[in-house]
């Protein structure tokens, strides 16, 4: 082949290459020009959002909870700025190691450490996590001095729930503390708010959608160690509804302290004999170490600790409850930040266990504050009058049983009014008989007793009327007349609540409305339902109570109201919490004080006042405390008169 052959033919090759290689490039340049245009122009605006992603945290602001204030508009519950401190996962690193060194700058325990990292490992890397609240003036300045060494680590000022009165309303109240898991399942918009503290009893737990408020929404600016630059608010948080209760706080704290001293007197804790009877006695010693800083000397010279049970003043013609007391009681303030296991533990172990409300889930036998209910089913069905009498001999004979009047001696001959005003049982066991359970029963439930009050306060319990099918359903026997008997004095098988013993008494001394118990004050007066009750009936049932405190017998009649607030009717009850033994009976230990503090009777009243023109209902409950003239009465007639004063100076 001739060179020029040869040349030829290398000359097209080199031209298909040429040309190859230029469409080559020239189809590489399109799709690079392309996927620019895709990224810079087509798509500027994904590529725009995707880069705002990684400069700015999107987060839900908390709104501000609504406060809870008394009728007076005083402070029960509110917010208290505070510093929280939070770390990143994914901006913090390895957090067991940036534990660690916040260890060494603020207080940080082993349980806090370990509930972090359990966090961390368990949610989203970019969601902070609280590790403390509350910090220090001084905790605060140890961390800006260092927080560029600490990446991920941020603090921030934020609103904490505090509870002025401490103590005084906890059981009102109640507390909030952070979500739960659990909250977190039933409403997955909680998790957006991991700081978020919802109410878990009380007031606070009642009423948590209105108090809670709405979240807001804003965009973080963060640099690449996770540190906030800017804040760009998207939109507002609603605050929570502000919340004005019933209650009188001064009404409140009065009645707490009379409740708790009962009628001993308190004793200097610093004598060498207080001190003494506090080492030899393991139960005043969880009672100091639960936080009680009050004790008594009883009427036998013995220290003691104070009294428990409950206290409800209420307005009979609104249904306003002005002051609600259960004791021993809680400080709700310890549960807004995290629980420490020792405070939990001493609340658990406490001996008369103060997490308890005993005004709306104690249940206690009514004793004889129940004999109303047993005259007024009598009177209305027309089984007795005023002029009805039976006698008392000290017993009465049923079968082979024999039932016993409080009064051994016996009342002899009495009707209604005076075995109301002496609190005779005989007279309330044949009455009960004639009247039959299934009367006595619905008279009870007209009066507020056997149900739920539906007052603001979750766990309250319905208490046991009981009746024929009643008893065959939860026992599968038949009713016996002597479970009537029994019952017919508030004992047996009855219970009822402090609230319960409230609102019934509102309703006799309403007389004409069946008054409804609320924890929020009202601005106009409540519709009520009509009590539907023989005025007749009604007028000697009231005759019966005034007698109790102004009759020349009657059981509580040395503590009655001055004639100048109107004076006060009323109920006594003593409950029999546990027989005298015989061994007790040949030992001489026949005295409610003589006895060991859980084998006393319960002292119960239940009263209302001004007796003409009745305004406050009052029920007491004073866990073995003995007798319901000398130890219940005093307090009720101490909780009317402040709250008519109160009243009076309004």
């Amino acid at each position: 082949m001739s060179k020029k052959v040869k040349h030829k033919i290398s000359q097209r090759v080199m031209g298909r290459r040429t040309m190859l290689l230029g469409g080559g490039m020239l189809l590489v340049t399109s799709f690079l020009s392309g996927r620019l245009y895709q990224l810079q122009v087509a798509q500027n605006n994904r590529y725009k959002r995707l880069s705002d992603r990684n400069q700015f945290d999107q987060r839900v602001v908390a709104p501000q909870r609504g406060r809870l204030v008394d009728r007076e508009m005083r402070l029960l519950a509110g917010n208290a700025e505070s510093y929280m401190l939070h770390i990143t996962p994914l901006y913090a690193g390895n957090v067991d190691e940036a534990l660690a060194q916040l260890s060494t700058i603020i207080k940080l325990d082993e349980e806090t450490r370990a509930d972090v990292l359990a966090r961390s490992r368990k949610g989203p890397s970019f969601r902070p996590i609280l590790i403390r609240d509350s910090l220090t003036q001084r905790e605060l300045s140890r961390l800006a001095i260092r927080s560029a060494y600490l990446p991920g680590v941020t603090f921030e000022k934020s609103l904490r729930r505090i509870y002025p009165q401490g103590a005084l309303t906890g059981h009102v109240t109640g507390y909030v503390s952070p979500v739960t898991s659990r909250e977190i399942e039933d409403n997955r918009a909680l998790g957006e708010l991991p700081d978020l503290a919802t109410g878990k009893i009380g007031i606070e737990y009642a009423l948590e959608p209105e108090l809670r408020g709405v979240p807001g929404s804003e965009r973080v600016e963060v640099n690449a160690r996770g540190r906030p630059i800017r804040v760009f608010r998207d939109y507002e948080p609603q605050a929570g509804k502000d919340v004005r209760l019933a209650l009188d706080i001064g009404l409140q704290q009065h009645v707490t302290e009379i409740l708790r001293r009962g009628q001993s007197e308190p004793v200097d804790m610093a004598t060498p004999e207080v001190q003494r009877a506090i080492a030899d006695n393991k139960e005043l010693k969880q009672h100091l170490s639960s936080g009680e800083n009050m004790l008594l000397r009883d009427s036998i010279g013995k220290i003691t600790a104070p009294e428990s049970g409950a206290v409800v003043v209420m307005d009979v013609r609104t249904g306003e409850i002005l002051s609600m007391v259960s004791s021993p009681t809680y400080d709700p303030n310890i549960f807004t930040e995290r629980l420490l296991t020792r405070d939990w533990r001493r609340l658990n172990e406490h001996p008369r266990n103060p997490l308890l409300n005993r005004v709306t889930a104690g249940l206690y036998a009514p004793g004889s504050t129940f004999k109303m209910v047993v005259a007024l089913a009598a009177i209305e069905a027309g089984i007795i009058n005023e002029r009805t009498r039976f006698g008392c001999s000290g017993s009465m004979d049923l079968g082979n049983a024999t039932f016993h009047c409080w009064f051994e001696d016996g009342h002899g001959s009495v009707n209604v009014v005076q075995a109301l005003e002496r609190s005779c049982d005989v007279f309330f066991y044949e009455v009960a008989l004639k009247t039959g359970i299934q009367r006595i029963k619905e008279m009870a439930y007209r009066l507020g007793l056997g149900f739920i009050t539906g007052v603001d306060i979750p766990g309250e319990k319905s208490g046991i009327i009981p009746h024929h099918d009643w008893k065959l359903a939860t026992h599968g026997v038949v009713w016996t007349p002597g479970e009537t008997v029994v019952a017919s004095i508030g004992q047996g098988y009855v219970l009822t609540t402090p609230l319960q013993l409230a609102v019934m008494t509102a309703r006799l001394a309403n007389g004409t409305k069946a008054v409804v118990p609320s924890l929020q004050a009202l601005d106009t007066l409540p519709e009520f339902a009509p009590l539907d009750l023989s005025p007749a009936a009604l007028r000697i049932v009231r005759k019966g109570m005034f007698d109790v405190t102004h009759g020349r017998l009657g059981t509580a009649r040395a503590h009655n109201l001055s004639k100048g607030l109107g004076g006060m009717a009323g109920k006594t009850g003593t409950v029999q919490v546990k027989r005298i033994t015989k061994e007790q009976r040949e030992a001489g230990i026949t005295k409610n004080i003589e006895r060991p503090w859980k084998e006393r009777d319960h002292a119960l009243f239940v009263g209302y006042a001004p007796v003409k023109n009745p305004r406050y209902a009052v029920s007491v409950v004073v866990e073995h405390g003995g007798s319901g003239s000398s130890m219940a009465a005093p307090i009720a007639k101490e909780a009317l008169r402040r709250a008519l004063m109160t009243e009076d100076r309004a």
